[in-house]
């Protein structure tokens, strides 16, 4: 699927915003408050760095194709 330059710097943000919410939500709910487990918490900084990979893979697709 080709998305044009504006759609994918719409994903990259999309993106953006749940690797914050993960990372907010590991930091908040598994270091300050202990309400969730090691285990989400561990999964939550994962998914942060796979969103971030994601978004930046996004905005690289779009440098490559010149859009």
């Amino acid at each position: 699927m080709k998305f044009n330059k504006n759609q994918r710097e719409g994903i990259a943000k999309v993106t953006d915003n749940l690797a914050t919410a993960c990372m907010v939500a590991a930091i908040v709910g598994g270091l300050v408050d202990a309400k969730i487990g090691w285990g989400t918490a561990v999964f939550l900084f994962t998914m942060f760095f796979v969103l971030i990979l994601a978004g930046l893979k996004f905005r690289k697709e779009g440098e490559e194709n010149g859009n």
